[in-house]
């Protein structure tokens, strides 16, 4: 199995390697121009995607080395926090993290998909059930060794990929194989985060390679490090709504006093930033300490996270006032994105009995 290495870098170069990233994605005028994706099919940004991947690496972050991957965990993690900060519309955690960190687990045969996908291209991954679940006893693909046939709803960056690893029954078990697009049906779906493309793939006697049998470790082990990447995501977008709101209440005046000084939303505020920091330890534990229960631990992650991020967009309109609702407002734009975030790879409730299955509660 591959373990990608928790940090290459120490914390004042992953700080840099943060900001350079931001720094990009602001300059794209993310996030304001993701209002520009509620009509778009993709929901992603082509070029913004070449520039961060091939130019910056950032499309090989967190693979081995041997494919052209650099970094490890908390390399992944830093990145994901920023794009979630600025909401890049990009296939970073889909693509990158989890197809990527499932293919590194498959295997030689994958080796050939991995650096397509360390060289900038899309690969996403067909495994959620149909309630978008990584629930592998779910789903609802079949194969007969040379072709795959099914439906698989829910899929991140599907409507942007250049090939799909996708998950299917066959006598042997769960066994992973490769699809190009080309031998797909895609659908995109329409989802509230415009910047968080999500697509229903169908197969029918789709040509496909084998890539692993029994390939159940190699699944978990790369959902493992996506979720962790979406607590990061969801991390860096409450962390924004927290600082914009706490900016705005200090000079938003009301009865001739900034309403920051009133009892009621100091508490609001103390019970938002107790929140953001309870999503922080979870993720700075994933990224420093080597765990000996990584699923758990991940999903402990993505259920605080998804928790933490709904309640602080929903803060975040409601101490905006009137402004908070409006479309020119970016409050909504973080709102929509934590709501998509929440549901990615199963939702709190989800990872709540997955940490209770894994802890044989």
């Amino acid at each position: 199995m591959y373990n990608p290495p928790l940090a290459t870098l120490d914390p004042s170069e992953l700080a840099e390697l943060k900001l350079t990233v931001q720094q990009v994605v602001d300059d794209a005028g993310y996030p304001a121009r993701v209002r520009e994706l509620e009509d778009s099919s993709a929901n992603t940004d082509a070029a913004l995607w070449t520039l961060l991947a091939q130019e910056i690496g950032l499309a090989g972050v967190g693979l081995p080395e041997e494919v052209g991957g650099l970094g490890g965990i908390a390399e992944i993690l830093a990145v994901s926090e920023a794009l979630g900060a600025s909401l890049a519309p990009v296939p970073f955690i889909a693509s990158t993290v989890l197809t990527g960190q499932i293919l590194a687990n498959a295997g030689d045969g994958a080796v050939s998909y991995l650096e397509r996908i360390a060289g900038g291209e899309v690969g996403a991954s067909a495994i959620t059930n149909d309630k978008g679940s990584p629930d592998l006893g779910g789903i609802a693909i079949t194969s007969d060794g040379a072709t795959v046939t099914g439906t698989a709803r829910f899929v991140a960056a599907g409507q942007v990929a250049a090939f799909f690893v996708v998950a299917a029954h066959s006598a042997s078990g769960i066994d992973l194989y490769a699809v190009e697009a080309a031998d797909a049906q895609v659908q995109a779906l329409n989802p509230l985060d415009f910047s968080g493309p999500i697509a229903t793939v169908s197969f029918n006697r789709s040509p496909a390679v084998l890539l692993v049998t029994d390939a159940t470790d190699a699944i978990a082990a790369g959902v493992n490090v996506a979720l962790l990447a979406i607590g990061a995501d969801q991390l860096g977008g409450a962390q924004h709504c927290f600082d914009m709101t706490l900016e705005y209440i200090k000079v938003r005046r009301q009865f001739n006093r900034e309403i920051g000084s009133f009892q009621a939303v100091k508490h609001r505020m103390a019970d938002a930033l107790m929140l953001v920091e309870m999503a922080r330890s979870g993720l700075e534990r994933a990224t420093w300490e080597t765990t000996e229960n990584p699923s758990a631990d991940a999903s402990v992650v993505k259920a605080w996270g998804s928790d933490a991020y709904i309640s602080i967009a929903a803060e975040t309109v409601q101490l905006h006032g009137g402004i908070g609702f409006t479309w020119e407002h970016d409050a909504h734009l973080y709102f929509r994105r934590a709501r998509y975030d929440a549901a990615l790879l199963g939702d709190a409730t989800f990872h709540r009995e997955r940490i209770a299955a894994n802890l044989q509660w």
